[in-house]
Order: structure tokens, then sequence, then C-alpha cells
């Protein structure tokens, strides 16, 4: 299958729901562990479009000011294309390379573009740029630039293409600080190559600083955690392998057989306890309940929750609970889960914060200073893209 209709089906999946869950990082495992999940209800909660007109918004990061920075994907444009190999039977599906991916601020209920001309590359409206946005120490910005396939699928759209499948560090001001290649590091290392149906896929997608300088950085396509040193060296962090599922019955084998299901690390940030939660969206055949948030520390990975059916995105809101951007229950038959927003009580309960359908896409979340959580939205819709901000009760 080709990385472009991999990548289009994985969002698809991912942003078909969004269970939006919070509880604290200490209270997670063990939450799942009693299975505590009634749902109860409070008033419905009020979705507020407070960015519009985004173009394939994705990651979304607050700065130290109470600004808010959004990941814009674009929309692709006419640089160059390419067509990269199809499986037997599958219709080749061209991307066309454009500078059309951006970083764009919101502040005082304004938005303004603070970076544009990155690279963005798009077959139809599915496009892929820039994923993700956040901090160094320093106040530098890093971001995360998405891609889907190897380094020689890459050249064919050009040198203008040469930071698809990268990490950027940016200065405020625009300024290209270093430049990571993690696309490179995939078609070399395929670090998950041992897995039945592992192929070379570099897509990164979410980032999270360490101190000292330089960052973890998710990489959907490789189903591998990478570090980047703040010299811009890559190495591997954590792989995060298939695991065995019941077959579906849409492939027709016999009773009882398994299928590999993909991990695929999506969003990923830095726990109030020091260790990194990574969103492990669950590949095909999506089964109920196999999504996981899991826990990054010294290069063990754990699970931190589980029980979701798609997880895209993880954050912490100031008291130091788990935000997941998700879905549960039953992936329906077309692939899009109805959008929910949910907390999770220290006691497991789920409550629910937003009235099911209010989302489209969503595959970026973020919590305000003002406690709110944001909600990146309509993140396969250039042009029309948006920002909500979903009111949280105590």
């Amino acid at each position: 299958m080709s990385g472009v209709r991999i990548g289009r089906q994985l969002l698809a999946a991912a942003t078909g729901g969004i269970a939006v869950l919070a509880m604290t990082a200490g209270q997670a495992t063990a939450a799942h562990a009693t299975g505590r999940i009634a749902t109860a209800h409070a008033a419905d909660g009020a979705a507020e479009v407070v960015a519009k007109g985004l173009d394939s918004p994705r990651g979304l990061s607050f700065g130290p000011d109470g600004t808010l920075y959004i990941a814009e994907s674009g929309h692709g444009g006419k640089v160059k294309c390419a067509t990269p190999p199809a499986q037997e039977g599958e219709k080749p599906e061209k991307m066309c390379l454009g500078l059309t991916g951006r970083i764009s601020t919101l502040k005082d209920g304004k938005t303004s573009v603070l970076i544009d001309g990155l690279p963005s590359a798009a077959s139809g409206p599915f496009a892929l740029g820039p994923h993700d946005v956040t901090f160094t120490a320093k106040g530098d910005l890093l971001v995360t630039v998405g891609f889907s396939g190897d380094t020689a699928f890459r050249a064919k759209l050009g040198p203008k293409a040469a930071t698809l499948g990268t990490l950027l560090t940016i200065s405020k001001k625009g300024r290209r600080i270093s430049i990571a290649d993690l696309a490179a590091y995939e078609t070399k290392h395929n670090p998950d190559r041992k897995d039945k149906g592992s192929a070379v896929d570099s897509y990164p997608f979410g980032v999270a600083p360490l101190p000292g300088g330089g960052a973890l950085v998710a990489d959907t396509g490789g189903n591998s955690v990478l570090r980047v040193n703040k010299k811009g060296r890559v190495s591997t962090e954590a792989v995060l392998h298939a695991r065995s599922v019941d077959a579906p019955p849409v492939l027709k084998l016999p009773k009882g057989s398994k299928v590999p299901m993909q991990s695929v690390p999506m969003g990923i940030a830095k726990g109030p306890d020091g260790a990194y939660y990574v969103a492990e969206h669950g590949g095909f055949p999506n089964p109920e309940g196999a999504a996981r948030v899991l826990r990054l520390k010294n290069g063990k990975v754990t699970t931190a929750a589980g029980g979701f059916t798609t997880v895209a995105d993880v954050t912490f809101d100031a008291k130091g609970r788990l935000v997941v951007l998700g879905s549960v229950g039953p992936l329906p038959a077309d692939g899009m889960s109805k959008s929910t927003v949910y907390r999770i009580e220290s006691d497991g309960t789920r409550t629910e914060l937003l009235k099911p359908g209010t989302l489209t896409t969503p595959l970026g979340v973020a919590v305000g200073p003002d406690g709110a959580v944001y909600v990146a939205d309509k993140a396969m819709a250039p042009g029309k893209g948006e920002v909500l901000r979903v009111p949280v009760p105590e």
C-alpha cells in the first residue's frame, strides 16, 4: 500500500472521533486496571470556534505568554509532483509539493501567520506538512514536518521537499536553526523491521522537548519514538511493536485467525512525573479498546491508560491530569466514530463534556492557561480548518 494511502487512512480513522479524557498521571494506570468506565453526564459543554480559515490544522501548543501556536499542514501546491509506488490492484495516487505549510498564532482572538513557506505535499485534500509545534527551553520552535515514505520518493519531489520528514528548530523570527532528518534515519535503520508487515515509512508527528536540548519525536510511519539530541543526531528511543489481534470479518480468514496490528504512535507529551506519554493509535483493523496511552521512561514502555479505539494526541492540564484525544466504542463501518469530550475522574468515571458529533476531524489538543481544552478540528479540510475551545467544568 502506498504511503499516501496509508497516511490518509490513518488520519481518517484517527480524526473520525475524539474522546478527550483527563486523569492524573498516577491515576491513569489504576483507573485502567480497575476497569471502572461508567459514564456520568454533565451539562453539555458549548464548543466555541476561536479560529477558522486554517489550512489543515494539526498540532497545538501554548507559549509562555498564553499565545496559541498552530501547525498547519497546508494544501500542497504546484512546485513538483510525483507518484509513489502502489501495490498490485491499487490506483497510484499522485502527490504534489507546495510551500503552503505554516505556523500560525492565536492571541487575543486574532489569528496571524508567524512562519510561512514551509513544505506541504498533498494528494487531494490530504496534506503532509507541519504536524506539531512546541518550544525549546530557549524559546525557539520545534516543528515536525510530516511525510509518508522514504528518501527515494522524497527526492522525486525535488530539492524543495528536502525538509519533509524532518524536525526543524526555528526561531520565532523564522530563521531555521537546525534540521534533524528523521526520514533518512528511518530509511537507513527501519527500527521496527523485525515486525511482520513493517515497511520503510517515516511520518514525524508529535514532538516533545527534552531537558537540556533536543526532543523526542513520535514517528507515526516508523512505529517508533526517536530521540534527537541538541546537535541534531537521531537515535531510537523506543520501538512500539505490532500486536496480534483477531482478524476482521472483511478479510474472510478462517475463524480464530490473527493478524498483526501496527502500534502507530502519534502525539507525545511530558508528564508531571517526568515520563513521556505517547498517543498510540491502533492500526488496522482498529479493534475496539485496543488503542492505548503509553508511558515512556528511560526507554521502557508501559501502558498508562487503555480501552480506546483510537488515540491521536495527549497533553496535561494544570493539575497534572492527562488529556487524551481519541475515540472509544466500536469503529463504524465508514471509519468515522462519534466525536465526544470526556473527563476521567479519579475513580475512573468518564464525564461527558461535549455533545457527541460536535467535532468533525480533530487531530491536535492542548489545554489553555484558562483551563479550557482547545482542539484543532477539520484537520483534512484545507482552508476550512478550525480551533475550538471546549470549557471544562470542575
